[in-house]
């Protein structure tokens, strides 16, 4: 079993601005869904929707409880990892103060290959201050929140669990950046469609509990 790492210092993420391709667009219009994350203009330009990211919050001197989300689509495209829509926020801790970080992750999601028999798949992890979560889904064992297999317009619920401890080691405080980011696991892959997103973010103070 692999230990969890401890996070001590908060690090930017970078976030990934992915193109549509009007070919995925084109499909999508007649998406029974009726909701495609993106519209065309009378000019042929494809232009993404505007985002409405919600957040709620609660906290107390022991918890801090995030939850994110959105009801726009997207379809994320390529092979590096970019942020996913609406599920990135921070927190801080104060000096000395030790954290169970747990997340929980859940869409509607359909990828989409051109080989939809190759058993590809769509990944997606979840990070804290560039650590990815616990348990970590490695090549070649990659995490796969979706499968091409199924085609298009096969949509399912899924979702996903990560967990990290940390500790703020910082004399001024810690400041944790949070994100949820996906990426295709191979040149095949042409895209995921991603609806009704929403992330939770538990944040439990205290030391780790005894065996």
């Amino acid at each position: 079993m692999r230990k969890f790492k401890a996070i001590a210092t908060g690090v930017a993420a970078v976030l990934v601005l992915v193109g549509l391709p009007v070919s995925y667009v084109g499909a999508a219009q007649s998406n029974p869904q009726g909701d495609t994350g993106a519209t065309v203009r009378a000019d042929g330009v494809v232009a993404a929707a505007e985002p409405k990211c919600s957040r709620l919050s609660s906290a107390n001197a022991d918890q801090q409880d995030i939850f994110l989300g959105t009801t726009n689509p997207k379809v994320y495209t390529g092979m590096a990892w970019q942020d996913v829509n609406c599920t990135t926020t921070t927190f801080r801790l104060k000096p000395g103060q030790r954290a169970l970080v747990v997340s929980t992750f859940s869409a509607e999601a359909d990828c989409n290959g051109s080989v939809p028999t190759n058993g590809q798949w769509c990944e997606a992890r979840a990070m804290l201050n560039g650590v990815e979560g616990q348990p970590q889904g490695l090549e070649p064992d990659s995490f796969a929140f979706d499968s091409v297999a199924g085609g298009v317009y096969n949509w399912n619920a899924h979702s996903m669990q990560r967990g990290w401890e940390v500790r703020c080691a910082n004399a001024d405080g810690c400041q944790y950046k949070f994100a949820i980011q996906t990426k295709m696991h191979d040149s095949t892959v042409t895209g995921m469609w991603l609806d009704e997103v929403a992330a939770d973010i538990k944040v439990t103070i205290g030391a780790p509990a005894p065996l």
